[in-house]
């Protein structure tokens, strides 16, 4: 990876200010790491996927993290950062710090584009929510969903998506558990 920075440094930031409404912001790191997956795919690494929530893996390892701060100053905007997870020594060198700050603030333009041509939507990822499935790691195959401390909640198959980001796990019971970003992260299930 062509940038060499101190491991606890973002590799790339930018500030975006998509002109939609503040409840749609939640979103707004899922639409971002989706943005970084379809660049990467663009640039040729083809199997750059989400993994749920806001990362983006290579080859089934989360190798980028997306984090954001919304905040308001003459109007609402969002500062972003992407950070490198252990994976991202495998990522190629056309992988920079501004490839990565433009895929960024391309994600966000056209999201905002995609969301005023809907003209209205039943939630933030409505317009994105079939590309963002399509892309996700571990879509239909089965998943663990793992509590913050790092105890496994659950698990079962991450069989969807809804509009506000929440990804629905078909447990094996049958139950249908949807959880939100800060409830649980989703990973592959271990043998």
């Amino acid at each position: 990876m062509a940038v060499g920075k101190d491991a606890n440094e973002p590799l790339a930031r930018a500030t975006v200010r998509p002109d939609v409404p503040m409840q749609m912001y939640t979103c707004l790191p899922q639409v971002l790491a989706l943005g970084l997956a379809r660049s990467l795919g663009e640039r040729g690494v083809g199997d750059a996927r989400v993994s749920w929530p806001a990362s983006v893996s290579v080859g089934g390892t989360p190798v980028l993290r997306v984090d954001v701060r919304a905040g308001y100053d003459e109007g609402m905007y969002a500062a972003c950062e992407v950070a490198a997870l252990e994976g991202a020594e495998a990522l190629p060198d056309l992988v920079d710090e501004a490839m990565l700050a433009a895929a960024l603030e391309e994600a966000a333009g056209s999201w905002e584009a995609s969301l005023r041509a809907a003209h209205v939507v039943a939630g933030p990822l409505a317009p994105l929510l079939d590309e963002y499935f399509d892309r996700l790691d571990c879509a239909n195959q089965e998943v663990e969903v793992v509590y913050p401390n790092g105890r496994v909640a659950t698990r079962g198959v991450l069989a969807g998506m809804d509009v506000w980001g929440r990804a629905a796990v078909r447990c094996e019971s049958g139950r249908e558990l949807n959880i939100s970003p800060e409830q649980a992260i989703i990973r592959p299930a271990r043998g």
